[in-house]
């Protein structure tokens, strides 16, 4: 073993340039004297700062302490020197879970460092004092559009106004090593090329090395000894080294999306992961509704009753159950399809749907199915592979959804992204919701986090649903920080390395879930 506990070896990991990209870990320190000054530092300063085994690291809109947890793991050893975020509830869980954090040390709205009172900006030297030395600077930040007239003065003008423009002027006067940057999966897709493109060009201008390809992962690529969790959860990572002057500033993503290894996410038991119910206070909170079990019970009924063993793929709609589709003439191409599918499916089951509509579904309420909000009235099965024939169709072993857009319901393998209340996964061999110690679990958070800071279930849902996944920030970090060989994460690396190479799913940002919309 060498520098703290890197092996000598060589091991290979692969962008998304389809190609292997070669990470030397060397038990020598060499790597040391490549590593740029910040600009109070000596060489011997950064020699004894690299021999310590911790690393510093600032938490910009931090949430509940994704990052936080990730990067203070023993894996990395590194120590949170600032953490910021607007939301007070937010910042309640942060010093709740860390109270020997100094409460100077957490502070709320970023603009309170980058701006003066006045609104103006504050300088560098301004904030080269505000902000405490760091080696690695973490930040989920909003995806907000840039000004196109900024744009004409230059690529940092084009930021001015937005939040990532307050990243880069701390960027600029305390140019940490490593940036770690997080932001939601619409980021990496076509609608926003040029917010992606200006980033890229942003950090790159600064000194920094970045792919020009986005970095997209979830954690439920991931097995879970590389803390992996059940949670099919994209999002964008932008990944950034300081170089010297005149290295090159390209290269491929350090990551590819797609299970890890021999990995199979359908391998993931979201049962695994759930508190018993003798555990769960007031679990009456967490049990269906009433009518939630009622719309449930029909469609139960439903998918029970139709004798194909394979039931369609497309959205079912029982308000286009109609002997002729109705499509008036400017009906969308992608609507007129699903009303022509439905109403088929409704002429070749047509005795059946009847006698099903006719039903009540509470008894003495005469609740039927017309009586169902609309969005119930929706059905997406997901589960024809897990349930392939008739005879085993049982909507209650699946996990169950209630969507804007319908109920959905897939196998209990891994669940979608947490987003809010509203949509909170639904475990229908337990018939309740996941509580929010569980929704934690799946960020790869303690259990203690959202009892300890005392927030109710509506705020923990929301913060759950708005944060970072432990896991796949440490699996990215590791990468990243490897990439330039420094050490901390080292063994996550050689577990990766022992899993093997990585089965590539391209992003496909026409998998559209209602999170981006959150």
């Amino acid at each position: 073993m060498g520098h703290h506990g890197v092996p000598r070896r060589h091991c290979h990991t692969f962008g998304a340039g389809w190609g292997p990209q070669r990470l030397v870990v060397s038990e020598t320190q060499d790597w040391q004297r490549r590593l740029p000054l910040t600009r109070h530092q000596s060489r011997g300063d950064l020699d004894l700062r690299m021999n310590q085994s911790a690393f510093r690291f600032i938490d910009l809109f931090a949430g509940v302490g994704g990052f936080h947890h990730a990067l203070s793991a023993p894996e990395f050893g590194g120590k949170c020197v600032l953490a910021c975020d607007i939301d007070d509830s937010c910042r309640e869980v942060y010093a709740a879970t860390w109270p020997s954090m100094p409460k100077k040390a957490i502070h709320g709205d970023i603009r309170d460092f980058t701006l003066n009172e006045d609104g103006s900006d504050r300088s560098p030297t301004e904030l080269d004092r505000l902000i405490p030395d760091h080696d690695v600077l973490c930040a989920g930040f909003p995806c907000q559009p840039f000004s196109k007239s900024g744009a004409q003065k230059g690529v940092l003008d084009s930021t001015r106004g937005t939040l990532f423009f307050d990243i880069v002027k701390i960027i600029q006067a305390k140019q940490p090593r490593f940036l770690l940057l997080e932001n939601v999966r619409n980021l990496a897709g076509p609608r926003h090329q040029g917010t992606w493109v200006t980033i890229v060009q942003t950090l790159r201008e600064l000194g920094y090395r970045v792919s020009g390809e986005p970095v997209v992962f979830s954690p439920h690529f991931l097995p879970r000894e590389l803390g992996g969790r059940p949670q099919s959860r994209d999002r964008v990572f932008i990944l950034a080294t300081r170089v010297e002057a005149g290295a090159p500033l390209e290269q491929d993503p350090l990551i590819r999306r797609g299970p890890v290894g021999g990995w199979n996410p359908n391998q993931w038991s979201v049962e695994d992961w759930l508190l018993d119910d003798s555990e769960i206070e007031n679990i009456d909170t967490y049990r269906l509704r009433d009518d939630e079990v009622a719309w449930l019970d029909a469609w139960q009924h439903f998918i029970q009753g139709i004798p194909a063993d394979d039931l369609p793929g497309f959205p079912i709609w029982v308000d286009a159950f109609t002997n002729k589709p109705n499509i008036d003439d400017d009906t969308p191409a992608w609507k007129a399809d699903f009303l022509r599918k439905n109403s088929n499916f409704y002429r070749q089951n047509r005795t059946f749907i009847r006698s099903w509509l006719r039903k009540s579904w509470i008894p003495g309420r005469g609740y039927k199915v017309a009586d169902f909000p609309a969005s119930r009235r929706k059905f997406e099965w997901q589960a024809r592979l897990a349930q392939p024939k008739a005879v085993n169709r049982d909507l209650w072993q699946l996990a169950i959804h209630f969507r804007p857009s319908g109920i959905r319901v897939k196998p209990a393998t891994y669940l979608p992204a947490l987003v809010a209340i509203t949509q909170t996964s639904v475990i229908g061999a337990r018939r309740r919701r996941i509580t929010p110690v569980e929704a934690g679990r799946l960020q790869g958070l303690p259990d203690s986090v959202f009892p300890n800071a005392g927030v109710d279930d509506s705020t923990a849902y929301k913060q759950a649903g708005n944060g970072v996944n432990v896991g796949t920030v440490q699996f990215v970090a590791a990468h990243l920080f490897a990439s330039a060989g420094a050490p901390w994460g080292s063994s996550i690396i050689e577990t990766t390395c022992a899993a093997g190479s990585t089965n590539v799913i391209p992003f496909d940002e026409t998998e559209q879930d209602e999170e981006d919309a959150a």
